[in-house]
């Protein structure tokens, strides 16, 4: 058996013009990862991350935190990638506004987190169906399909008895889960809202499939005992 650890990116910068980039806290707290899976002598013999600049950089702030001997290079898969939230909310509010004009107030209050929640989890669910997909927005099941593509092809190149790392985002996650599980779209991407920044979850894998071992872990952050770090964007 091999190991997948599938860590998501430290917290983005949410409100600001670059969202793909970490916030302060989002680099603290991939530094706290580095230093916990030092501390338990977690090493790794592949690292990949997705193309996106929170991916990598948090990728980059984890390794920072290893000792120098026990890296590896940081292999760029864009398959890991996470799906287009923007564009995919872009796509579905006209629809979802003419069938529920009291969402336009919902538009307006969108750095409100119950406002966003409606927004975003009503966009989704449209785009997960697969009957409302938009010329320029990759759909599900093609988002999907190059997810379990790219963890393929990262289980294939790395045999028996290794350690992997990936470093991506919720959505990828939760199509792997949907891989060792089985489980339907819907609750998978339940699943993904409750991921937190930098949380580590644990996949074995061989010749007879892949298996989840553990979810969603942050001890790592809450070992320090501060709820300020405990973030889900």
């Amino acid at each position: 058996m091999s190991d997948i650890y599938m860590i998501r990116h430290g917290q983005a910068s949410f409100s600001s013009e670059n969202y793909d980039r970490l916030s302060t806290l989002g680099c603290l707290q991939s530094e706290i990862l580095g230093e916990s899976l030092s501390h338990m002598g977690i090493f790794f013999d592949a690292i990949y991350s997705g193309s996106l600049e929170r991916q990598r950089h948090t990728a980059e702030r984890v390794l920072e935190r290893t000792p120098a001997g026990s890296r590896r290079d940081l292999q760029i898969q864009p398959g890991l990638n996470e799906y287009d939230a923007k564009g995919i909310v872009e796509a579905q509010v006209p629809a979802m506004i003419r069938d529920n004009p009291k969402l336009a107030l919902d538009l307006g209050r969108m750095n409100e987190r119950r406002s966003f929640q409606r927004i975003f989890e009503g966009a989704m669910r449209r785009w997960l169906s697969g009957r409302y997909d938009a010329e320029g927005v990759e759909p599900w099941k093609a988002f999907r399909d190059r997810v379990q593509g790219a963890v393929n092809r990262i289980m294939m190149e790395n045999g028996r008895g290794k350690t992997v790392a990936i470093f991506t985002s919720g959505g990828p996650i939760c199509v792997t889960l949907q891989m060792a599980l089985g489980i339907t779209e819907d609750i998978a991407i339940q699943l993904n809202w409750q991921l937190r920044n930098t949380s580590v979850s644990v996949f074995k894998y061989s010749d007879r499939g892949i298996f989840l071992h553990s979810y969603n872990s942050i001890n790592h952050l809450l070992d320090r005992k501060d709820s300020a770090l405990l973030t889900y964007r």
